[in-house]
């Protein structure tokens, strides 16, 4: 269960002003590592997408509350369907896309129990958002999966080695998407 906690305690503003550390390279990685990364690299080839993965959170809500996922997307089309999906499912949606509406999200309780995350965003990367939240005391247990069409190899990894649960490449199918929420919150 996520703690509650004061809006003070929620603040997220210093991650947007300093500049992030860089994430180690394909080439420090263990071969497990580099193996869930390539793993589909011949069908993402062949067909555009196909990076799907997704562990179960150390830390998720309990089955009784209503999970709430905060979508950080740039894509108003994007994130309105994502919305309109995600909330037909059963999920308590709250959605963001620039800097302010992503602070003011993170700062209000209560904090959400996953983030979908794009890494294209105005201003910032989500990369560098994922490594600011991983670092972060109170926000730093929250499960994130990288919503993104950056889907080589080194992205999947710096996604993954940043800390993100799950790494779902655009174009995405909804099934794909849903199967990777679930196992991240532990319903599967």
């Amino acid at each position: 269960m996520i703690e509650t906690a004061s809006t003070d305690d929620l603040d997220f503003s210093h991650a947007f002003d300093a500049p992030a550390k860089a994430l180690p390279s394909l080439k420090a990685s263990s071969e497990k590592e580099k193996q869930e990364v390539t793993a589909g690299a011949d069908k993402l080839q062949a067909s555009g997408y196909l990076v799907n993965i997704a562990r179960k959170a150390k830390r998720v809500a309990p089955l009784a509350s209503r999970f709430s996922i905060l979508c950080i997307e740039d894509d108003p089309g994007l994130l309105g369907v994502l919305a309109k999906k995600l909330t037909l499912d059963g999920y308590a949606v709250r959605t963001a896309s620039d800097r302010q509406t992503i602070l003011a999200e993170l700062q209000r309780l209560p904090p959400p129990h996953l983030i979908l995350l794009d890494v294209g965003l105005p201003g910032i990367s989500g990369f560098d958002i994922l490594q600011k939240l991983r670092q972060h005391p109170k926000l730093g247990s929250i499960p994130v999966i990288m919503l993104t069409a950056h889907s080589s190899p080194e992205d999947v990894l710096r996604g993954l080695k940043g800390g993100a649960e799950g790494y779902v490449s655009k174009p995405f199918q909804f099934d794909a998407l849903t199967a990777a929420i679930e196992t991240v919150l532990g319903l599967r």
